[in-house]
C-alpha cells in the first residue's frame, strides 16, 4: 500500500468511526453524508472517492471484516471441523460485538448477509464433513445457503444481547439443533416410508 492508498483507507476509517458515533445519537436514515464528514473532520467530497452512499460505508465495514475473518479463517489447520468453524466464527464476531449491535439494532445487518452468502459458498470447501460430499450439487448449494444464513441470524440474535451468551454454549445449542433436525427428518421419511 503506497502513502496515497494509506490516506484513503485512513479517511475511511475516519468516516466509519464518524458514522458509528452518529449511529448513536439518531437513525440511519437521519444521518447526513455532510454529517458524517464534518464528524470525521473530512470534506464531503473525501466521503465520495471512497463511497456512494451510506449503504457503501457500511458494505465496505463489512468487506473488511470479511477479509480479516478470512485470514484468520485460512491460517486455521484445514479441513475444519463444524465445531471448529463455529468457535472461529463466534469469537471473530464476538470480539467485534459492540459494532455489530449497533448495526443489528439499526437493522442494518442484513448488508453483511449479502457479501458473506456468495464468499462463504465459495470457502465451505474448507469443513471435511458429510453434509459437503453427499448429495447432488444443487442440494449441497442449498444446504450451504440454509447454513449460511442461519448462523448469521444466530448472530443477529445473540449479539444484540447486552450480555451474550458464551460461544461454547452456542455452538452446542446449533449442534444440538442440527441433530434434532436431521432425526425429526429421518423420523419423518420413515413414517412416510411405513405408510
Amino acid at each position: 500500500m503506497n502513502g496515497k492508498q494509506r490516506i484513503a483507507e485512513q479517511s475511511r476509517q475516519w468516516l466509519w468511526k464518524a458514522f458509528l458515533e452518529l449511529l448513536t445519537e439518531r437513525e440511519f436514515n437521519k444521518i447526513t453524508i455532510a454529517e458524517i464528514a464534518q464528524r470525521a473532520q473530512l470534506d464531503r467530497r473525501t466521503f465520495y472517492r471512497s463511497f456512494k452512499n451510506k449503504e457503501c460505508l457500511i458494505k465496505w465495514y463489512f468487506k473488511k471484516m470479511l477479509a480479516q475473518y478470512h485470514q484468520v479463517l485460512y491460517q486455521q489447520p484445514q479441513p475444519l471441523s463444524v465445531e471448529a468453524g463455529l468457535r472461529l466464527f463466534l469469537n471473530f464476531w464476538l470480539v467485534r460485538k459492540d459494532t455489530v449491535r449497533l448495526l443489528i439494532n439499526n437493522h442494518l445487518s442484513f448488508y453483511f448477509l449479502d457479501i458473506w452468502t456468495k464468499e462463504a459458498i465459495e470457502n465451505y470447501h474448507l469443513f471435511d464433513e458429510t453434509w459437503r460430499t453427499h448429495g447432488t450439487p444443487v442440494e449441497i448449494t442449498y444446504l450451504e445457503i440454509f447454513i449460511t444464513g442461519g448462523l448469521w441470524q444466530i448472530i443477529n440474535v445473540w449479539l444484540a444481547k447486552e450480555q451474550p451468551e458464551e460461544p461454547q454454549q452456542i455452538i452446542e445449542i446449533f449442534v444440538k439443533s442440527l441433530n434434532k433436525l436431521a432425526l425429526t427428518v429421518t423420523e419423518n421419511q420413515n413414517h412416510e416410508k411405513s405408510e
